[in-house]
């Protein structure tokens, strides 16, 4: 972490939500002023840290509320995680069951976002993007696709994730702010309530028991996947520098498939078994290239394939 964390205090927009609470959790563990905006939630993922940073309710539909949220923090970046997930259904699927809403929040609620930081002299913006920006994997010619590889989003979610982007670009060229979107690939860790890709690989791993025979319904592609916790540091390196950031950048923290995944859980847990049925993806998308990132932050993941579950299973056995 550079100097420039020493002056830095961060609202987190949706910080108590699976990504959003982690971020908040590794500032508070830095003794760096945080302050959370968001809806009440019914699973309040910071409840035993609770008194340790502010707090404000409220919708990122309303942009004098994310305005007096910085004024009473004294904000001097935001972080915002704000995503429309209609109930435990994930960010895909709600998407497409409600693009209505998914816009309102995801592209009309950053929008509000950036306009209360340029309003209230905040440069420095970091918003959580997603792989879902591109098309399909077998449409890119690269094993592994940059930050300036084709977007071709085949899914609503996909669609105002460019749009986030292109509002990210927009407040960079005419008001020289300091925005980023920083695209995540599947996120895995404590706190993961919603359904979708990231529940069924979760799944295998937080049924791991001996004796166990678990049945799970996924293709066998190789994914790329990370950690909560290192999604919640690197993006915490990037709000505590000094330079200037790039307006995209991609985080990876190791890739498998799913079957790795299950042989390694049945290694670590004996008598557990892992019933897979492979069948054709939903939707794929290009692995990515995390170089530029890596290189800026001298950043390196914490959480292979098997810190993951050691983790998240050798937690639960001991």
């Amino acid at each position: 972490m550079t100097s420039h964390s020493e002056a830095l205090r961060v609202l987190v927009i949706g910080g108590r939500g699976f990504v959003g609470s982690h971020i908040v959790r590794a500032l508070v563990a830095r003794n760096i002023p945080a302050h959370v905006f968001g809806p009440q939630m019914t699973n309040d993922l910071l409840a035993d840290i609770g008194g340790s940073f502010g707090d404000t309710i409220g919708s990122v539909e309303d942009r004098a509320a994310i305005v007096e949220a910085i004024k009473a923090s004294g904000a001097t970046a935001i972080v915002t995680t704000a995503a429309f997930g209609e109930g435990g259904k994930g960010l895909m699927q709600g998407g497409e069951a409600d693009a209505d809403r998914a816009m309102a929040i995801n592209v009309d609620g950053l929008r509000h976002v950036l306009e209360a930081a340029q309003s209230t002299g905040v440069r420095r913006v970091i918003t959580t993007g997603s792989s879902v920006v591109f098309g399909p994997a077998h449409t890119y010619e690269a094993k592994r696709v940059n930050e300036d590889a084709i977007k071709r989003p085949r899914t609503i979610y996909g669609l105002t994730k460019v749009l986030s982007e292109d509002l990210i670009q927009y407040y960079r060229d005419r008001h020289g702010m300091d925005a980023s979107s920083i695209r995540l690939p599947i996120v895995l860790g404590p706190g993961l309530w919603y359904q979708g890709a990231a529940s069924a690989i979760s799944g295998v791993i937080s049924n791991a028991a001996s004796g166990v025979r678990h049945q799970v319904k996924f293709h066998d592609m190789r994914i790329d996947l990370m950690h909560v916790s290192d999604v919640a540091r690197a993006i915490v390196e990037a709000l505590g520098t000094n330079e200037p950031l790039d307006a995209i950048y991609h985080i990876n923290g190791f890739t498998a498939r799913l079957s790795e995944i299950a042989a390694a859980a049945a290694k670590l847990v004996p008598g557990y078994v892992v019933d897979q049925e492979v069948v054709p993806p939903a939707n794929t998308f290009p692995l990515m290239d995390d170089a530029r990132f890596r290189q800026r932050f001298a950043f390196t993941p914490k959480y292979d394939l098997d810190g993951l579950l050691q983790s998240q299973i050798g937690g639960a056995k001991s």
